[in-house]
Parts: structure tokens; sequence; C-alpha cells
């Protein structure tokens, strides 16, 4: 786990550079600093309130007016507090609050990587039994469709190979689709 925690910070700071473009309006400095403290709460939960300050003082309080990649870190602040949480009651609201939060993101910007490999590294980590099982699914789907497409928001050549790596880590692919990543990989390598 902690092992994924480092890679997790790894890779989304390497989102920083490249989803730049993307987020316009979202000063640099202010998208970096806010997945940096995502990723400390990933195994310190003291980051947690940090982060929901950052996003509450630079964004309205009207969190369906965010951008998506807000939105998407507010789910994330969602599943971080499920992660901490005691009580199994608070775990499965948070997580519940986190996925619709990831629902609304996605209808505002369905092809963002950063927001679908969010939500699926969060949901690896979630016994099918409580039901998004669903929306891992389609989160891989769409992740390999976009790498495969080369529809990945411009972002680097490091980063795609740390999804592709994650993704095969996670034991959930077929054959076919190791296959196809590795592929894609080699293609990327090739550019």
């Amino acid at each position: 786990m902690y092992r994924l925690a480092l890679f997790f910070v790894f890779v989304f700071t390497l989102f920083a550079s490249d989803e730049i473009k993307k987020n316009e309006s979202i000063p640099y400095n202010l998208l970096e600093k806010i997945r940096a403290t995502y990723y400390s709460g990933v195994e310190n939960e003291d980051y947690i309130d940090s982060l929901k300050l950052i996003i509450s003082k630079n964004f309205s309080d009207d969190q369906l007016s965010y951008p998506s990649i807000i939105l998407a870190y507010s789910a994330g602040v969602e599943a971080l507090k499920s992660k901490h949480a005691f009580w199994p009651f608070n775990k499965m609201s948070y997580l519940n609050s986190s996925m619709d939060l990831f629902k609304q993101a996605l209808s505002k910007d369905p092809n963002n990587l950063e927001i679908r490999f969010m939500r699926y590294s969060i949901l690896h980590y979630v016994p099918g039994i409580l039901g998004y099982s669903e929306e891992l699914e389609e989160d891989q789907k769409s992740i390999l469709s976009l790498l495969k497409l080369n529809k990945s928001n411009n972002i680097s050549e490091e980063l795609r190979s740390g999804i592709i790596s994650f993704l095969m880590e996670t034991g959930r692919l077929s054959k076919a689709e190791i296959n196809s990543l590795k592929t894609i990989q080699l293609s990327f390598n090739n550019e």
C-alpha cells in the first residue's frame, strides 16, 4: 500500500505540468499544491483539513460550479475521509459522497484521464461487494481507450508509463488487455 501511495504522489505530480492547458483557469501553483496535499493525505489524515481549506479558499462554496478537476479532488477528500474514518457507517457515507462527486466531475469531463485514474485508483481498493464494480470497469475501459487512442491530454511519457504499470500491477486486466498495453507502451517509446 505504501509503495502504491508513493507511486500516486509521483504520477500525479507529473500530471501538473501536462494538464495545465486543460485547466487554464486554475493557476499552476494552486493545482500543484492541491495535488501534493491530496497525496500527502493518503498516508496522513492531517492533510485532509488542509486540502479542504485550500479548495474552499480558492473556489466558491458551490461545489457543482467547480472545474471538473477540482470537483474530482473534492471527491478525493471524501475518499480520504473514508479511508481514515473509524466507524463503518462513516466510511460508507464518505465513500458514497466521494463517488457522487466523481460522477459529477466525470459528467463535466468524461475523457479526463486524471479524473478517471483517480477514481479507478480509489475503487481498486474498495471491496466489490460495496457495489462500485461497474464504475471500476467503466474507468478501466476508459483509461485503456484513452491510452490506446492517444487521447491522454498530452501527458508525459513517464506518466503514461506509470499508469500502464499500475494497471498491469492491479491484476484486473485480461491477457489481451495486458498485451494491448504493452503495444501501447512500445508505440509511445517509439514516438
